[in-house]
């Protein structure tokens, strides 16, 4: 009886409890920056009794409107509250860093008289930028048509390891393009607990891919939206040059033999004017 009066008043007062609860927080942010955590809720006209946070099934920090002061925390490593951006829907951490990478749940129950209580949780990852730029390295900058090049890309201890694309020409490859081989490898640092990852492109030099004898290759390198570098290399296609086609020329005489030459003319016309004196006598 006490259950069907209490569903009856409910009705009639327009209170259901808890509805539309949901955590928000981005996806991921970078160490050493702060973090916001909202919690939503409708308590449908019903008063709020408590709003809890926390890390994991560890609770770090609650709002009690009815206590004074209403916000309370809870000591838990690494976590450094910011009471002055903390309220009954928001709590607030400084600096955060890796190690407080995992799931972070809000828990809201209603005052007298429902005592409706509800949760949600959601995932956040604290990154760390690579330590250096992403490194590309290929065997050679020229190559012949058909040749295989073979490329390397690195990205440095991160966490976690920054994801690695190929570019050419300013266009991304596509999953799995024919014709041409990508192949990854994760590094895990277990004593820093950052990751490094590789990615080796295989590839023909086709004709099509050289624009104006140049081919650009790029390796780009993101974590989420907070981080993004590339590296890139120009590479030459390597054309066989023709070789000069020219008439024949006449061989060269030796310096004594134009001499010789030279001789002999001038004692034919020396006897040619000789001859031509004795006569006249």
């Amino acid at each position: 009886m006490h259950v069907y009066i209490f569903f009856v008043i409910s009705i009639l007062s327009g209170v259901w409890g808890l509805r539309n609860m949901s955590v928000r927080m981005p996806v991921a942010v970078r160490a050493g920056d702060r973090l916001r955590i909202a919690c939503d809720y409708d308590l449908e006209n019903a008063a709020l009794y408590s709003v809890k946070f926390y890390q994991g099934d560890t609770e770090f920090y609650r709002f009690v409107p009815k206590e004074s002061p209403p916000s309370r925390v809870f000591p838990l490593e690494g976590i450094q509250v910011d009471l002055s951006r903390s309220n009954s829907t928001v709590v607030t951490l400084d600096k955060v860093q890796r190690d407080l990478t995992g799931y972070y749940k809000c828990k809201v129950s209603a005052d007298a008289p429902y005592f409706h209580t509800a949760e949600q949780s959601a995932p956040v990852i604290v990154i760390e930028e690579p330590l250096l730029l992403p490194r590309l390295n290929v065997e050679k900058s020229k190559y012949s048509a058909n040749e295989r090049i073979r490329a390397n890309c690195t990205s440095e201890a991160a966490f976690p390891a920054a994801n690695l694309t190929w570019l050419i020409n300013h266009i991304q490859l596509r999953e799995n393009p024919p014709a041409i081989r990508v192949h990854n490898r994760l590094l895990i640092d277990k004593l820093r607990g950052l990751e490094t990852a590789v990615s080796m492109l295989e590839l023909e030099a086709r004709p099509g891919y050289f624009v104006e004898g140049k081919l650009k290759l790029t390796c780009l390198a993101t974590q989420y939206n907070l981080y993004k570098r590339n590296a890139s290399l120009l590479l030459q296609e390597d054309t066989p040059q023709l070789a000069p086609v020219m008439g024949a020329t006449a061989p060269h005489s030796h310096p004594e033999s134009r001499a010789s030459l030279l001789t002999t003319d001038c004692t034919a016309l020396w006897l040619t004017v000789l001859t031509v004196t004795v006569l006249s006598r």
